[in-house]
């Protein structure tokens, strides 16, 4: 049957409700059936990669549009590039359904139970690489449904994304053909998660130690700052919020990504500030500011770093940490020489490279070591737990989310954080320069916050935790098993038949 009017609404229907499942708009429980329309569609059309694609167009404009919402591009732009990205992520949905039809004409039903392990291998496969983007897993839907995000330090949010899909492919063969076993198969996938959170919420997994934190959100506008002669009144406005009077005694105080925007290792008046900040008040002060190293040729490479300062130490600390993951065509150009040409074009993008500095930074006297982040660092899972594994016993995240205005980008960035805090079982310390501020505990309980577009400062204390989630233990051993099935379903249904 070809696609209709009618298959189109239903594709578009459904990538809505799925959408409405995840922040801002939070309400969850759509995730549970919003796949339903699509898997209607999908075994009554022979195009299935064509099913997939359209549906995947759907769900990546309505996840992603904010993108053409960038204030640091032109605008046209913007909006071109958003449309490309979304029907390059879209592909991902139709190489699912193709999967799932290559299944489905060997093995018919069968098809149906390979299908979640086909979804979660493509997102987990989808994370790696340049080009990587595990934004969109199902699994952050359920950012804000607390009890069910807990199965996420078995296998990541992959865990949850297959426990959202198996409700999903129950609930459409019980539709298709009502019996026990499918009602009791559907109630098993549903209660499993819930039982498991309940558990672990109620499961001491953190320290006795607690330190007291300062989040300063300062809410400097993008335009603003990077205007040279704001440079010395943004670093004082910092200075000033980090001074404010605590109702008890701080520990640590962070600023957002590149909350010095200059190359602090070159200025030792800037240097100073933030030294007496931290000696003044006698705390860690860790903070985002532009560095750079030295190449072969003389020539220096620029850096989005996170800084520490000690109050008992005359200089910032020695570890560094230079954000990883920077976002292609934003914050470098990819390709190597056959894409060089771009670097002429002057569309707001900026030439970020790093160094391999992919070690745990320590903080306070005791040097308790916590798990560096920046911005757009956070949206990869194998990323913050391959730090975990190392021994940290918090996660540290700094970013800016301000070229996004007040579009359900920046929500949807703070929800992901949720989902790091309970894959690797740490609290949470998120410091944006315009919103949205956190404090999570290692449950996912969001503690205190501050709202997009307001400058302030939120004070909280937060337990260490040295607990490693099995997730954090055994890496991405979820997702290759995930692949494994999906790898096996197609050596089956492709292998030649005995007449």
């Amino acid at each position: 049957m070809k696609l209709s009017a009618k298959h189109i609404l239903l594709l578009f229907l459904s990538a809505l409700l799925l959408e409405l499942s995840f922040a801002p708009f939070n309400q969850c429980y759509l995730a549970f059936f919003a796949l339903f329309p699509f898997f209607y569609v999908l075994e009554r059309t022979k195009k299935a990669f064509l099913a997939g694609l359209i549906w995947g167009i759907f769900y990546t404009i309505f996840s992603i549009h904010w993108l053409a919402l960038n204030t640091g591009t032109y605008w046209w732009l913007a909006t071109f590039s958003m449309l490309l990205a979304s029907v390059f992520l879209a592909l991902n949905y139709g190489l699912i359904a193709w999967i799932f039809r290559i299944i489905q004409n060997k093995k018919g039903n069968l098809a149906w139970c390979f299908l979640p392990f086909i979804w979660v291998a493509i997102e987990f496969l989808r994370s790696f690489g340049t080009f990587g983007f595990p934004w969109l897993a199902l699994g952050h839907s359920q950012a804000h449904n607390t009890a069910y995000l807990q199965i996420a330090d078995i296998g990541g949010v992959f865990t949850v994304s297959l426990f959202i899909l198996l409700t999903n492919v129950f609930l459409y063969l019980l539709y298709k053909s009502f019996s026990i076993k499918r009602l009791a198969a559907l109630i098993i996938v549903i209660a499993i998660p819930f039982i498991y959170g309940i558990i672990m919420l109620n499961s001491t997994i953190s320290t006795d130690r607690e330190l007291n934190f300062r989040i300063v959100q300062p809410n400097i506008p993008a335009k603003e700052k990077w205007v040279p002669q704001n440079r010395l009144p943004i670093i004082m406005k910092l200075d000033s919020l980090s001074r404010m009077e605590a109702a008890q005694e701080i520990d640590v105080i962070v600023w957002p990504e590149t909350a010095i925007p200059y190359y602090l290792r070159s200025s030792l008046h800037y240097q100073d500030i933030l030294k007496d900040c931290s000696k003044d008040m006698n705390i860690t002060l860790i903070t985002g500011a532009l560095d750079f190293y030295y190449l072969d040729n003389d020539w220096h490479s620029t850096t989005n770093t996170m800084m520490v300062f000690e109050a008992d130490q005359e200089t910032m600390r020695e570890g560094l940490y230079d954000k990883i993951h920077l976002v292609p065509f934003g914050e470098f150009t990819p390709g190597g020489n056959l894409l060089k040409w771009m670097n002429n074009m002057q569309y707001g993008q900026s030439e970020f490279t790093y160094r391999p500095f992919h070690q745990n930074l320590k903080m306070t006297e005791d040097n308790i070591p916590f798990s560096p982040m920046i911005c757009y660092d956070s949206v990869f899972p194998h990323t913050l737990r391959s730090f975990c594994a190392k021994g940290s016993q918090y996660n540290i995240l700094i970013t800016n989310d301000i070229w996004f205005g007040r579009s359900v980008g920046p929500y949807q960035h703070a929800a992901l954080a949720i989902v790091r805090s309970v894959e690797t079982r740490k609290s949470m310390v998120r410091s944006a320069n315009a919103g949205i501020s956190m404090f999570i505990d290692e449950k996912g309980r969001v503690i205190r916050s501050l709202p997009l577009y307001k400058a302030g400062i939120i004070d909280a204390g937060l337990k260490a935790s040295t607990y490693r989630s099995l997730y954090v233990r055994t890496g991405n051993l979820f997702g290759y098993l995930m692949s494994l099935i999906t790898l096996m379903g197609l050596i089956i249904s492709l292998w030649p038949q005995k007449k």
